[in-house]
Formats: C-alpha cells, sequence, structure tokens
C-alpha cells in the first residue's frame, strides 16, 4: 500500500477550521507545517507529524486519543511550536494515515511504540523528552512514563484508568457496553477478537467536542472518530496494566483538563490524578470541551504548557 500524506486530506483541514488562528496549521506562515514521514515499526509503517526545532530545549511526544490521530494534535502542536519548542506526533496504530492491519493491533502496541519514540529520541541527542496526551493519551502518557523513567514530565488533559468501573461507565457509548467490561469483551475475543468494531459504537464519541458541526465531521473521518478497533485492542485497552501505580510514581505531571467535557469530566480524571504521588498540579481550561478548541481555555493550555516545560527542562 503507497503512503499517504495529511497534504492530500480534506478531513483535518476542515476539522483545523473550527481552531482559532494561531492554533491550526497554515502552509502561509512559516513553523506551523510539520514535516511528514513514515518509520517502519514491528509490521506497522508509522505515519509522524513532526514540528522541527534544532535549537527547541526539549522535545515533546504528543499523543492522541481513540478518536484522533496525530494531526488533530495541531491545536497544541502549533502553538508549542511557536514557543520554541520540537513536537512529535505519531499516528497511533490504526489511526491516522499509518498503515496497518488493524485487526492485529493491540493497546499494547500503542504503548511499546511510544516507548521506542522515546528511546528513539534520546538516542537522537541529549535533550530532554516529554509527554502530552490528549483524552486517551493522557493515561497512555503515564503508562509509558512507568516504562521510560528517563521522561522528564508528561501533560495529559484526561487520566482515565479504564481499570476502574466509573470511568468505563464515562467513556463507554452506552451502560450495556460498559458493563459487559472484561468478561464480555474475553467472550467476544474467544469468538472473534480481530472482529472490527466501530469504535463511535463502542465509546462516548458524540461527546468528543461540543461543537455539533464539528462532531460530525469527526464521527465520518475514517482516519480519527470514525474508524474500526478489533475486539482484542479494547480488551488489552481496558486491562492494560501500568508498572508503576500512581502512589509510587516519581515524575511531575501537569494535568490541563477542560472544564466543559461532556464526556469524562474532571472528577473521573481525579480518581487517578489524587492518588499521583508526585509533584503535580490541575489547571482547568475554562469554556473548553474534551477536544479542547474553545477560549479561553486554549490559551490557558498553551501557557500552562509552556510554563511546565520551561520549569521541567533543566530539573
Amino acid at each position: 500500500m503507497p503512503f499517504q500524506y495529511y497534504e492530500n486530506q480534506k478531513a483535518w483541514r476542515d476539522i483545523s477550521a473550527f481552531l482559532p488562528e494561531g492554533y491550526r496549521i497554515d502552509e502561509t506562515k512559516q513553523g506551523t507545517v510539520p514535516e511528514e514521514y513514515f518509520i517502519s515499526w514491528r509490521n506497522f509503517q508509522i505515519h509522524i507529524d513532526r514540528y522541527p526545532n534544532r535549537g527547541a530545549p526539549a522535545k515533546v511526544i504528543m499523543l492522541h486519543g481513540v478518536g484522533g490521530n496525530g494531526r488533530l494534535l495541531a491545536f497544541a502542536g502549533v502553538p508549542l511550536a511557536s514557543k520554541g519548542y520540537e513536537l512529535i506526533c505519531p499516528d497511533l496504530p490504526g489511526y491516522g494515515l499509518s498503515i496497518v492491519d488493524k485487526r492485529k493491533v493491540l493497546y499494547t502496541d500503542w504503548a511499546d511504540l511510544v516507548c521506542h519514540l522515546v528511546h528513539t529520541e534520546l538516542k537522537r541527542d541529549n535533550r530532554p523528552v516529554f509527554l502530552f496526551g490528549l483524552s486517551a493519551g493522557g493515561m497512555l502518557a503515564y503508562q509509558v512514563a512507568t516504562k521510560c523513567s528517563s521522561i522528564k514530565g508528561i501533560i495529559a488533559t484526561n487520566l482515565l484508568d479504564q481499570r476502574i468501573q466509573d470511568v468505563r461507565d464515562h467513556s463507554a457509548g452506552n451502560i450495556i457496553i460498559s458493563r459487559l467490561g472484561i468478561a464480555g469483551l474475553n467472550l467476544l475475543s474467544g469468538i472473534n477478537g480481530e472482529a472490527l468494531l466501530p469504535m463511535k459504537a463502542l465509546a462516548n464519541l458524540k461527546a468528543i467536542v461540543n461543537n455539533e458541526a464539528l462532531m460530525k465531521i469527526m464521527l465520518k473521518d475514517p482516519s480519527s472518530s470514525g474508524t474500526k478497533v478489533p475486539v482484542n485492542f479494547v480488551r488489552s485497552l481496558i486491562g492494560y496494566e501500568p508498572e508503576i501505580e500512581p502512589e509510587n510514581f516519581k515524575i511531575p505531571v501537569l494535568l490541563v483538563h477542560p472544564e466543559v467535557d461532556n464526556w469524562t469530566p474532571v472528577k473521573i480524571s481525579k480518581i487517578f490524578f489524587d492518588r499521583i504521588g508526585s509533584e503535580k498540579s490541575l489547571v482547568m481550561l475554562q469554556n473548553a470541551g474534551h477536544f479542547p478548541i474553545e477560549q479561553p481555555g486554549l490559551d490557558q493550555l498553551r501557557d500552562s504548557v509552556t510554563a511546565f516545560l520551561e520549569n521541567h527542562c533543566l530539573h
């Protein structure tokens, strides 16, 4: 299958149009357009958006969730690039333009891939590496950091521990799916664990953004919220065990949680966040939804993340 690139894709441009100026990719403005390339990893070809800056004091690997892709992280990537940071935004397996056999993808592939990217960046040079996670990418950032102690800090918009029933109840598309839980997924896996299911049927993706027109675009986009995932992916996501529980975690954490998150409200993230034993802080993004495109939340996201990076770059 030939490589495809976002420069030839329409969906992300339609989504980007909902972002304020200064938070979207603009081909007329230097520094806002990422480089696109692929890396071979395992049996996958992983697409990466990179905002390069050899003089940056730090690098941030940015992780999307189950309704996005690396290109849609431009809302945070563009302003951070303008602040002088280097960003790496992969399309995690099963999403975006990465070339994979979707039936074979597991959540463990996500964690292993991000660890690979961390080690690759640390070998490239000695600049510190941070992780930024949107939605389910927030918990992924934490899980990876428990495997990679060299991470300097993690930033998350949500921290959703899917091992907890209350978290699953909010995340799932409906209460029936939620209550099926591990037992139901184990049963489905035994029948056909590679069966592909629409992510929008499994998760409450109608609440991914607080703009109905944008929500409809995202749900139709097969590279983001409109994708399908195998039963085994969901099973491995829910059952994933971090190597370190939060009480023993040592890496600084910034939770930048949307104030008007109609999918997973802050109380759901705080179940996990309140247990974290390391240095941590919480910033509420005013007027912002789960996919935080609203002001003043976007400015607060940019400023708080920039301050966090500046504070921990040299520590």
